[in-house]
């Protein structure tokens, strides 16, 4: 390196007017050898350790919280599905905290990994440099550690923000996300222009406007703060056997898709005939006119922990012919039911 650096200065040097380019090319050489300026440094350090205080005052709280809810929540149920709106609300900012944590232990990784690479640079530069450069690099030891501790930070950091997915990913479960929020919120409008419109609760097979307000109630129900969550990874079986003048014409099982709340929707296609739907050790007959062709319907179950489960189903091309009909934008896609325009 040496070398190749004098030879670049003496063949500058060797040519008219070559002599201050030689020197801005050794200026820009040096540069890049150097490491980076002591305040950039210690600015870098300085917000590490920022970080480092979030992250255990951000730990505290979301153990004291833990505590809190353990001792509220003390009959088993997990508090996202508590009974007890104060013990949800705990539960809601227990998950904005532990959101809030992972966002600042990855943060503080990638700062703490910058160091690593920005002292590693600086040692390497220091080995290749030829000239006496006056400069301060990164000075790991005289603020209390090494390399190879910041290494096991790391290793630290990696192993916690594992633990923090995980408890992210368990309460996903239950908890919404905050565009599932934003969705139940949008629909929760058009649904009370339908809630006070009568429709039997019992009655199974609906028209589709009767579908539209089943709809409407569910949008009522999934913006109501005393109704508790409900686990998202636990997809009912409903089993559907239609019979045709006596005999089996068609037999499938289909999973419900868990929307929040104790509520399932699937879009199936049935035959005409006699159908029975089989959820839960629970049964619902229908019956469908003989001379009808096979149609998709939107299957709605509402299953709380205590009381009797609703179930409903309707035509889906009688929903989306209604003009006024209550197509929410909690929905989800698959079902393909797509909104008004506008």
């Amino acid at each position: 390196m040496q070398r190749s650096v004098t030879a670049l200065i003496q063949h500058d040097d060797s040519q008219p007017g070559k002599g201050a380019c030689g020197c801005l090319t050794l200026a820009l050489l040096l540069a890049l050898l150097l490491p980076p300026p002591l305040a950039a440094q210690d600015e870098l350090v300085d917000r590490l350790a920022e970080l480092t205080r979030e992250r255990e005052l951000l730990s505290l709280e979301v153990d004291q919280y833990e505590k809190t809810l353990a001792i509220l929540a003390g009959d088993g149920t997990p508090p996202e599905q508590s009974a007890n709106p104060a013990v949800r609300t705990l539960a809601a900012e227990r998950q904005r905290l532990k959101e809030r944590l992972v966002q600042v232990t990855e943060a503080e990784l990638a700062l703490l990994q910058e160091q690593i690479a920005l002292a590693r640079d600086a040692a390497e530069s220091a080995a290749i440099a030829t000239t006496p450069v006056e400069s301060k690099p990164i000075d790991l030891h005289s603020r209390g550690y090494t390399l190879e501790q910041e290494r096991e930070n790391v290793g630290h950091l990696l192993d916690l923000l594992g633990e923090y997915y995980t408890d992210l990913q368990e309460s996903a479960q239950t908890l919404p996300s905050a565009a599932e929020l934003a969705r139940r919120e949008a629909a929760h409008a058009d649904a009370q222009r339908l809630a006070r419109i009568p429709y039997s609760v019992s009655k199974v097979r609906l028209t589709g406007q009767e579908g539209s307000l089943a709809l409407a109630q569910i949008s009522e129900r999934l913006s109501d703060s005393n109704i508790p969550e409900s686990r998202r990874d636990m997809a009912p079986i409903c089993t559907i056997k239609t019979r045709l003048l006596g005999q089996l014409v068609t037999s499938e099982s289909r999973s419900l898709r868990p929307v929040g709340k104790n509520h399932y929707l699937a879009r199936v296609t049935l035959q005409a005939g006699d159908t029975t739907l089989h959820i839960r050790n629970r049964r619902w007959d229908i019956q469908l006119p003989q001379d009808m062709a096979a149609i998709d319907y939107l299957v709605t179950l509402y299953a709380p922990p205590a009381g009797d489960a609703e179930l409903h189903i309707f035509p889906v091309s009688e929903l989306l012919a209604d003009s006024e009909a209550h197509i929410p934008a909690w929905l989800p896609p698959e079902l393909e039911l797509p909104r008004p325009a506008g």
